[in-house]
């Protein structure tokens, strides 16, 4: 994946469980988005990163959530990527349609905060 630039192992019981990928694109929080692997390489998740930001945001906006809306179900859905378990993580089972996901929300984020203005 060409556009990672930082790869670590994440230890679960002395053993590696994750393994994350640090990516050359950012949040919403100009940080790098972060993606990680699970060791058997079933899958990869943003361990519930991108839904924790999503409510971080719309509690600022005077608008239907993205819940009410629908917008992540729809994105997912373009992308081959689905949300699971009570932290609401989005996984695929490769890290370029997870990353495509993000960054289509954080797009829609944007764009979205910019309507207030």
């Amino acid at each position: 994946m060409e556009f990672i630039y930082r790869k670590r192992n994440i230890l679960v019981n002395g053993k590696v469980g994750w393994v994350a990928y640090d990516t050359e694109f950012v949040d919403c929080l100009n940080d790098s988005i972060t993606i990680y692997r699970k060791s058997d390489g079933s899958y990869f998740t943003d361990g519930g990163l991108t839904t924790f930001n999503l409510d971080c945001f719309d509690r600022q906006l005077d608008m239907p959530t993205w819940r009410e809306d629908g917008i992540v179900d729809r994105i997912c859905k373009r992308y081959g990527c689905e949300m699971n378990g009570d932290k609401e993580e989005l996984q695929a089972l490769h890290g370029s349609q997870l990353i495509q996901a993000i960054i289509t929300i954080y797009t829609w984020m944007n764009l979205r905060g910019s309507d207030d203005e």
